[in-house]
């Protein structure tokens, strides 16, 4: 299963209108959930995975202590270690998220603060001699470390009847080793920011108040852990397709029909449109019919209409029509790799 549900928010009103009045062609979006796949994998045999913070900072990170209000720099009063503390939800929700997922089956977890802090210009691999002597003790498959860990926390205060802001921007870089070899299996950097507003409650209701600096520093670094174990497994995401609708009422009748899910009666109208003799319409008809396959999971007759649009729309070297139809092609195209890599991991 690679497609769960179109997503039906339309206004029909608003579409007939739009269309009645249109003498070109119209372009609307449909949002549509589809499958995720895990853009990596663990090996299968991974069972218990070992955690690691390794506490190296680059020389010209040193404002971890600081935070921003306004447009003034403060330093924060907190009485914790940073570092370790939110090592320690970045880590954990990554565990977590892995092994809720089915991607491993245990967890151990080095003491967070157990690395000397280490500053320096370039960051090279921990000797492999060392990540055994680590990993073996645990009984670990698989060493997943977070060699370095950035953030940045800002307030923005709304003036008067408007709205607080704030952000927490993350940056890190994560390695993978092999517990047996003691070797890097991968490095990959990651970069992510997180946002809150919050109301002064003018309106008569309840304000809405931003977290604090430490409670927004914890959330948004437990937050970078589980979006980094979402590479190691499949899972839902929204996206935004297009519905392409010339100017005919068979063509706007098909449309109306696809927002209210009655895919088999606007593909009979595209079907009609389909053949070489309709030209640019045909086009239209033919990227229609691959949208109305993907969301009935049907990604191979999406992708052979696809390529029949594109083909066509070469043909008439229409700039607009090719990279519409050149762009869906490629959607599908890496969809259908993405599928078939999953299932092959899963045989």
């Amino acid at each position: 299963m690679t497609i769960r549900k179109l997503l039906t928010n339309f206004c029909l009103p608003w579409l007939g209108g739009m269309l009645l009045w249109s003498s070109c062609t119209v372009f609307h979006t449909m949002p549509l959930e589809v499958l995720r796949t895990g853009e990596a994998r663990l090996r299968p045999e991974t069972g218990k995975v070992a955690w690691l913070y390794r506490h190296f900072k680059y020389t010209g990170d040193t404002l971890q202590h600081y935070y921003r209000d306004g447009e003034t720099l403060r330093k924060g009063k907190e009485t914790v270690t940073l570092d370790s503390l939110l090592a320690e939800h970045c880590l954990t929700a990554a565990a977590r998220a892995l092994q809720q997922n089915g991607v491993a089956v245990e967890s151990v977890f080095f003491p967070f603060d157990m690395m000397p802090r280490v500053t320096g210009d370039q960051l090279t691999p921990l000797p492999p001699s060392l990540v055994q002597k680590m990993a073996r003790p645990a009984g670990a498959d698989l060493l997943m470390v977070l060699e370095t860990f950035s953030w940045f926390y800002s307030r923005f205060p709304g003036e008067s009847l408007s709205h607080d802001a704030g952000e927490v921007a993350l940056a890190g870089i994560w390695a993978i080793y092999d517990g047996h070899s003691g070797k890097i299996t991968e490095t990959r950097s990651m970069v992510d920011t997180l946002y809150w507003t919050g109301d002064h409650g003018a309106s008569g209701g309840e304000a809405l108040k931003l977290p604090p600096r430490l409670p927004a520093l914890e959330m948004a670094a437990a937050t970078f852990g589980e979006n980094y174990a979402r590479r190691f497994y499949p899972g839902w995401m929204t996206v935004d397709r297009l519905l392409v609708i010339p100017p005919t009422e068979e063509f706007r009748q098909a449309a109306e029909y696809a927002v209210n899910q009655e895919w088999d009666k606007a593909t009979a109208i595209w079907q009609r449109y389909s053949a070489d003799r309709f030209g640019r319409m045909a086009v239209s008809a033919r990227y229609n019919l691959a949208l109305a396959a993907e969301t009935q999971d049907q990604l191979d007759n999406a992708l052979h209409w696809i390529t029949r649009a594109d083909d066509l729309a070469r043909l008439y070297r229409n700039k607009k029509e090719t990279t519409m139809t050149g762009q869906y092609r490629q959607i599908l195209e890496s969809r259908l790799q993405e599928i078939r890599k999953m299932e092959s991991w899963e045989k």
